[in-house]
């Protein structure tokens, strides 16, 4: 097998198991959303953002590889995809591309499903607040413009004398 090929693969298997671990992550992020903890949804943003710098630079690794490939195989570069690819390699690279190319495309689909419902979760939230807000700056007889309550000023009793 083309060392090439071999180091394309090795790629793909990282991306795999970052995809994994971000889909735990991911699930466990949605915890947090509905627990509404903010400090720990802002420690999740920073692992988020690890995870971002590790698939950008394995993509960008898989982009200079398949440059090569492109070339080597003889495949127009705008047209270049891993099944594409396959389709030239020998057969026992060949199956183990279309397998990891698969399992791939199911990791995506399930982290997309996932990120969906925390995005819904924010929405929610997000909508939640302003509905609190609404409510409150629709009460602004009782605010004074610092934002504190108005003093209400004390009702006397009156109290009739003849009961």
């Amino acid at each position: 097998m083309d060392s090439r090929i071999s180091n394309l693969l090795g790629i793909i298997r990282e991306e795999i198991n970052l995809y994994r671990d971000l889909i735990e992550h991911a699930r466990r992020k949605t915890a947090l959303l509905v627990r509404g903890r903010t400090d720990a949804i802002l420690e999740s943003n920073k692992i988020d953002e690890t995870f971002n710098i590790k698939l950008r630079i394995l993509e960008n690794e898989m982009a200079r590889l398949c440059v090569d490939l492109c070339k080597a195989f003889k495949i127009p570069r705008e047209e270049f995809t891993l099944l594409k690819l396959a389709g030239g390699v020998e057969q026992s690279a060949a199956a183990e591309i279309r397998s990891q190319t698969s399992l791939f495309k199911n990791l995506v689909e399930q982290l997309k499903s996932v990120n969906q419902r925390n995005m819904r979760l924010i929405e929610r939230s997000i909508h939640y607040s302003r509905g609190l807000l609404d409510f409150l700056s629709n009460a602004t007889s009782s605010y004074q413009a610092t934002g504190l309550f108005k003093p209400i000023p004390a009702i006397q009793p009156i109290f009739s004398h003849r009961a």
